[in-house]
């Protein structure tokens, strides 16, 4: 049977979203070719019993070509694969590239969806920011739609505003994760042992998050539901909105976003 899926590049991000869609049934393995250079993520693709591919003009047979490279490859792999042969959904997550680049170089005949994910996908709880060109077809769209809703959630919105969702949903892991980080150390300034941290942290996350998800309050409502007035949360809020830390968070986004911006110019 002919090829259905190809990937470039099999890393964390291409060979979270193939072993999605395999979980979820979604493509058999011998639907599925790669190309990687580096020998773990061939390994890693074999494994799943996928096709290795020599070099990466062996993906252009593919009905679909997932690029899942770093934006600074693209340029060396688009001159490898020259124009596709024939019309392809051209699916990117790589940050930067703009639609009109993929299309540019890879020719007239593609079709493009562009996808911010998150690394969360590699556990199956993504979010995924997914725009489409006009060429894109609506099984396109179910396509690449489908393909990411095996690993978390999907959201479409334009192009227009990709380099947001960068900074948002792309981005946005690290901002919890750097929240994680100074709250491990305020626990272990406070007495606890950093395993007990550790602990504590995670699971409080963890707990937050899940809450968030399932409520139907908005984020305001929650934080005043555990503030009591002049209580321990309410000492703490005090101190993060005398450092202006709910300032910096909406500012760390647009910079991101702006960052991106420049990013999308230079490529």
């Amino acid at each position: 049977m002919a090829t259905t899926l190809a990937v470039a590049g099999f890393g964390n991000m291409g060979g979270a979203i193939v072993r999605g869609m395999l979980a979820a049934g979604r493509i058999e393995p011998h639907h599925v070719i790669s190309f990687d250079p580096d020998p773990r993520p061939r390994s890693a693709a074999a494994g799943l019993g996928i096709a290795l591919a020599e070099s990466p003009r062996e993906l252009c047979s593919a009905s679909t070509l997932l690029l899942a490279v770093k934006p600074q490859r693209f340029g060396e792999l688009a001159a490898q694969l020259g124009t596709l042969p024939k019309p392809t959904l051209v699916i990117s997550v790589m940050g930067g590239i703009v639609m009109r680049s993929i299309v540019d170089a890879l020719g007239p005949q593609v079709r493009v969806a562009r996808v911010m994910p998150n690394t969360p996908t590699q556990i199956g709880a993504g979010m995924s920011a997914v725009a489409f060109d006009a060429s894109c077809t609506r099984a396109d769209r179910d396509t690449a739609t489908g393909m990411f809703e095996t690993v978390g959630l999907v959201h479409g919105i334009e192009e227009s505003l990709m380099d947001a969702a960068t900074a948002v949903c792309g981005s946005g892991p690290a901002y919890v994760f750097h929240l994680a980080e100074h709250m491990m150390r305020g626990a272990r300034e406070a007495g606890f042992d950093a395993a007990t941290a550790d602990l504590l942290v995670r699971q409080t996350i963890l707990g937050a998050a899940e809450l968030l998800r399932q409520s139907s309050d908005d984020p305001a409502a929650l934080r005043r539901a555990v503030t009591s007035p002049a209580g321990t949360t309410a000492a703490a809020l005090a101190v993060l909105d005398a450092a202006g830390t709910g300032d910096a968070m909406a500012r760390a986004i647009i910079a991101a976003r702006d960052r991106g911006r420049e990013l999308s110019k230079g490529a």
